[in-house]
């Protein structure tokens, strides 16, 4: 009993240790930088005019219905408005929240199959990564997708791994997790963890396991999770429904608005999962070396498969899809890194060493540059500190200081990055525009238009083409427009009233 009491209490301290680094992480900064990304502001000015309207069914962007994306992310976006007030950081909780499950989720399902040492690096890896640092901190649908697929995960590994008596509960949670991922960003909420499942447990023999997954009572919480909002949109709005729908199939599977080279995330996902993303071939040849693997690293490498696979083979590819590899990379690697020895244990200790000297020599060299005022210094010296002082304070061994080390300089590093090094007006162009031009009405964007004006603004900024604005002017006398090129409208005047950085407020009259 005091030996199982002690090991809680190491657990505990652990993750006390961690989640000093990983707050750095979320939420440093993140109050103070505006709106800006596409995706972002869509999801901030949907859930603004959610709140306003009281429409929390069908969601509206600039004004105009969208229902190209699933709306749970609106709605929990939405109720951070209402509970905190509209900012930007009421924008960004609930990803940083969804974040903190997702971690709080792994450490326990690695804790549970592996040392507290694995849990704890595969925490650092997953919170640390550069794709992690730039989409947790954001206010995007990124996050609450790869929580409700890794929640999928845990629960239909624990389907698979538990006695027949808790079968029952854990294939419902399974599938009410893949009814809420679709219900945050789509298919892939459902693909992912379903073809995962199917994988894993066609390669060890367990089929026959998977019918839990279609018992009632799972059936019954996905449908009601996945469908729920569908069927009512298309009960009441089938042809908006149908255009939609169909227009966003189209743009992900078919067209596509950011197609790249099939080999594309082969090329780029040592960069993505930086500075971690070093140890990915060594890790591979390490797996390779010492099969057959346990339970929990053969998931994690079906995992990892289909997601390469389904984002090989689909269109659009971008860095934030990369973000799904995320759990089972993190997985991978945390096993690994407390797992090697012999040459590749000295291999990544070279590594960890050198990424030390790398980000820290980064960090010197861009303050003696270009001069930088860091201020205030406790703050950026408590990031640095506060996990190692905890480490110490607490007396425990794992995570290893080296390990500890990299993940606090990599944190530091691109939060230094982002304050100094990449921080630039333009970011702020659109905030600092829309709150000059309050008092201007009526106002138009350039298509396709972006959320942010609207936020600032507090109202829809309602999009028009250039092509289009012949036709509004026939019943009116002036307008003002929004865009960064001047509009081409030669039948009409066209002054320039306020530029800031890439736009510029445009005045229209006859």
């Amino acid at each position: 009993m005091l030996k199982k009491l002690n090991m809680v209490n190491i657990k505990m301290k652990t993750w006390v240790a961690i989640l000093s680094l990983v707050l750095s992480a979320l939420f440093v900064g993140s109050a103070g930088r505006a709106i800006d990304n596409i995706r972002e502001s869509r999801i901030a000015e949907t859930s603004r005019e959610m709140v306003v309207s009281g429409d929390w069914m069908v969601p509206h962007f600039n004004g105009d219905m969208r229902l190209q994306k699933p709306p749970l992310t609106y709605w929990t976006t939405a109720v951070s408005y209402k509970l905190f007030g509209v900012s930007e950081l009421s924008t960004r909780l609930p990803s940083m929240l969804f974040a903190l499950m997702l971690l709080a989720l792994i450490f326990t399902w690695v804790r549970q199959k592996a040392s507290t040492e694995t849990s704890a690096n595969v925490v650092l890896v997953l919170a640390t990564s550069l794709i992690s640092l730039r989409h947790f901190r954001s206010g995007e649908a990124d996050t609450t997708l790869i929580f409700f697929i890794s929640a999928a995960c845990y629960a239909g590994f624990n389907l698979l791994h538990r006695a027949a008596n808790e079968q029952r509960r854990w294939a419902a949670l399974a599938m009410l997790a893949m009814g809420l991922g679709f219900l945050s960003k789509g298919p892939a909420g459902i693909a992912i963890p379903l073809f995962t499942l199917l994988a894993y447990a066609y390669f060890n023999k367990q089929m026959p396991v998977l019918k839990r997954l279609l018992s009632p009572l799972g059936l019954g919480l996905f449908l009601l999770a996945a469908g729920g909002w569908y069927a009512w949109v298309f009960l009441t709005l089938p042809d908006a429904a149908q255009h939609f729908f169909g227009k966003q199939l189209d743009e992900t599977f078919v067209s596509g608005t950011h197609q790249q080279p099939i080999y594309w995330y082969l090329v780029h996902i040592t960069e993505f999962f930086l500075p971690w993303g070093l140890l990915i071939i060594p890790m591979a040849t390490w797996y390779y070396l010492h099969r057959p693997l346990n339970k929990l690293v053969s998931f994690a490498w079906a995992w990892f498969a289909v997601v390469f696979v389904l984002l090989t083979f689909t269109v659009n590819k971008q860095m934030q899809y990369a973000l799904l590899f995320a759990p089972s990379v993190a997985i991978l690697i945390g096993n690994y890194v407390s797992t090697a020895s012999g040459k590749f244990y000295r291999l990544n200790k070279l590594l960890f060493w050198l990424l030390c000297i790398a980000i820290a020599g980064m960090v010197v060299f861009a303050v003696r540059k270009h001069a930088f005022n860091v201020s205030p210094v406790p703050y950026w010296v408590a990031i640095l500190l506060v996990p190692l002082v905890l480490k110490n304070l607490f007396k425990i061994e794992q995570p290893a200081n080296a390990m500890l080390i990299v993940a606090t300089l990599s944190v530091f590093g691109y939060l230094f990055s982002e304050q100094y090094l990449s921080k630039d007006m333009e970011k702020n162009d659109i905030q600092q525009l829309t709150l000059q031009m309050l008092a201007y009405e009526p106002v138009f964007q350039n298509e396709p238009g972006n959320g942010a004006f609207s936020f600032y603004a507090q109202r829809p900024i309602k999009t028009l083409s250039s092509k289009s604005i012949a036709g509004y002017m026939q019943t009116h006398d002036s307008m003002w427009y929004v865009s960064k090129d001047k509009p081409d409208v030669q039948q009409y005047r066209v002054q320039e009233e306020k530029t800031v950085g890439r736009w510029t407020l445009w005045k229209i009259s006859k």
